[in-house]
Formats: structure tokens, sequence, C-alpha cells
């Protein structure tokens, strides 16, 4: 019997002439013949199952992996450029279980599908990924984060932003103290603006500052940064982590992201006594990113007084057309939050809305554009 889920799906931007099909009809297409050359009896079903799904995953340069159990199988999505694609069902194991796999890779017990489990792996060829199960009606539930292991190593002049925006991230990376917050979807490139802003305070800031990382996973080596990665199987926390290294001397701070209310007031506790904070975290708008601050309960003083930089990062839709390529689905689009004065700030403090505080923004001049 030959093996080849998913060998040789991989998604090319590349159309005959005339041809119009969209990139996402012809992934599920294609993927429909996952598991049809497998049987479902072989004792190795679920490892090699596996296998092609993670494959099929790095070869689309996909962000999450979907697959959740139901009466007709498992269903496989993958989020690919920010857009979540179907890549159809396939039938489990008779004697191994493809779900059980995951867990295994991922270190979890692969015998209780009764409570959630977060656990990490690592692929083949060394991505490592975050995985969290949840129990649902049919069985359970498996979302696989792929971490995008950089390659390129990306400078703040090299993100495509216009000069004033480079301009405002530099004027706050110099300063000796404030948080640097860049906020987006997933997949939108908050992290390689966290990275470009590290190297560039490695290799332009003078005299040398001691810098050091907390993140989940890292995704990529920086020289001159001391990166510690996060691990809850040994109880090694977000929180914790942030109260550990602010134990170390360290003048510049990276905080992977900003995920709860307790990170999110260390970060800018830290920063009120001293520090440069730099992180992330997922917002839709710059006006999402303050709202949800200040659900965190951030002080609104600690917003006026320490956020130097916050930025967001959308990914939009992008109409098909015959000069545009189906495999390019997003756009990316970049807002950039004024400095906190006057209209904003009084919209902050009465703790006003999204909208309110987005359109007090926009009459401080708040901007957005598309990077190229």
């Amino acid at each position: 019997m030959k093996y080849n889920i998913g060998a040789n799906l991989k998604v090319s931007p590349n159309q005959k002439s005339g041809e119009k099909v969209n990139v996402c009809t012809r992934i599920s297409a294609e993927a429909s013949r996952i598991g049809l050359e497998m049987s479902p009896e072989s004792e190795a079903y679920a490892t090699l199952a596996v296998d092609r799904i993670l494959k099929l995953a790095v070869d689309n340069s996909a962000s999450d992996i979907h697959l959740e159990r139901h009466p007709q199988g498992i269903s496989i999505r993958m989020r690919i450029g920010g857009r979540l694609i179907d890549y159809g069902t396939i039938v489990d194991g008779s004697k191994t279980f493809v779900l059980a796999r995951i867990k295994a890779l991922a270190s979890l017990v692969t015998y209780r599908v009764d409570k959630p489990q977060e656990g990490r792996m690592v692929f083949p060829n060394g991505i490592e990924a975050r995985v969290s199960t949840l129990p649902t009606l049919h069985g359970e539930r498996a979302v696989i984060r792929v971490a995008a292991r950089q390659t390129v190593e990306y400078f703040p002049s090299q993100l495509g932003l216009p000069n004033f925006a480079i301009e405002a991230l530099m004027s706050g990376l110099e300063l000796s103290s404030g948080v640097i917050l860049f906020t987006g979807v997933a997949g939108a490139g908050k992290t390689t603006c966290a990275y470009a802003s590290l190297r560039w305070l490695v290799q332009s800031v003078s005299p040398a500052r001691s810098i050091v990382s907390l993140e989940d996973p890292i995704e990529a080596e920086i020289r001159g940064v001391s990166q510690s990665q996060i691990s809850t199987a040994t109880g090694y926390c977000w929180s914790d982590g942030l109260k550990a290294i602010l134990r170390q001397d360290a003048e510049v701070l990276l905080i992977g992201e900003i995920r709860d209310a307790e990170t999110a007031k260390l970060v800018f506790q830290a920063a009120m006594t001293g520090q440069l904070v730099i992180s992330t975290m997922h917002a839709r708008t710059v006006s999402d990113a303050l709202r949800r601050l200040l659900d965190m309960q951030v002080p609104v003083h600690h917003l006026y007084s320490c956020l130097e930089f916050l930025c967001c990062q959308k990914l939009d839709p992008v109409v098909a057309t015959d000069s545009v390529a189906a495999a390019e689905p997003r756009r990316l689009r970049v807002e950039l939050l004024p400095r906190i004065e006057s209209e904003l700030a009084q919209a902050i403090m009465a703790g006003a809305g999204s909208r309110e505080i987005e359109l007090a923004a926009r009459m401080l001049g708040m901007t957005s554009w598309d990077v190229q």
C-alpha cells in the first residue's frame, strides 16, 4: 500500500494562462485526496497521517492547524495568510488514532479526552509548535500553533514602513524606559517587528544595553540578547518569568506576548521603574488594543506616561483580479497610534469603547498604510 497523504500538496501561485481558479478552491480540491491511499487498518496509519499533515502545513506556510473529530471523521483546516482553509476530512485509524498521535508528540496524556491540555512539539525539520486540545461534542479538537522560524534577519528599515513610522519607532527605541507595543492578528508580523527592534538596539545603540527576552517559543536566536523560553510543563509561566528577569539588571526587555492582566500590569510597571519593554499583543485595531489594555486593568496614567509606540498590523482581504494572483489573498495594513493627548486621553480616561477611541485617535492624526 502506498502512503502518500498530502505528499504532493504544495500551493503554487502560478496559474495557467486564462485560469482563474481561486487558490482556496485549488487547495481544497487537492486536499480531498488526503487519506484515500492509506489503509486505516494499518498500525502506522496515525503516525504517517500526522507526518503528512505536518509536512503539508510547513510546505504551505500555515500558522495554525485545526483538527476536529466529527461523526464522519477528522476535519483538517489550516490558517494560511490569515485565512482559514478547509482541507477536507480524513477517517481516523482503527488501531491507532490521529489526535492521540499528536498528543503523544506534545507529551500530553493521550487517554484524557475529558479536559483541555496544552503542550509543545517539534516538527521533523526542527520547527516548534504549541498544541492545545479541547473536549467537544464528538470527541476532541486540537489546534497546533506553528512557530514561524525566522531565516531573514530584518531591521526596522526593512519592514516596509514609511519614514515617519520608522522615525517614531526609532525615537521610542532610543528611550531608556517606556513600552513599545506591536499588535495585530496571527501571522501579521508582530514578532518580526519586535525582533527587528532588538537587532537595531544590539547593533546601533552605544553604550551597549543589557537585553533579556521572555518568549514562547523562541523563534530566532538574536546575538547580544539573553533569551529565555516559557515552559508550561515545568510551571515556568509569563508572570513568573517576568518577575525573575526584573531582577536580572536588564535595561531592555522583550516580552513575547501580553496574554493576561497580570502580565500587562507587570509590563507597564517595569516601564514605570525604568526599563524599556518591547512586546506584542493580539488585537484587530489600535483602538481595540487600547481597550483591551484598559480591560486588563492597566491604569490610564500608565498608558499616558509609558506607551511610547503602538502599531497594529492587519490582514485585509484582496479582491482577486486578472492582475492579482489568488495566492495572495490578504494585504498587510498597518495603523500607527499618535501620542496620547487631548481628546484621545479624555476618551481613554472616560472608559470609552473601541469606536470612540478610534474616532479620537483619527482626530489626532492616526494614519494607516499598506505595506509593500
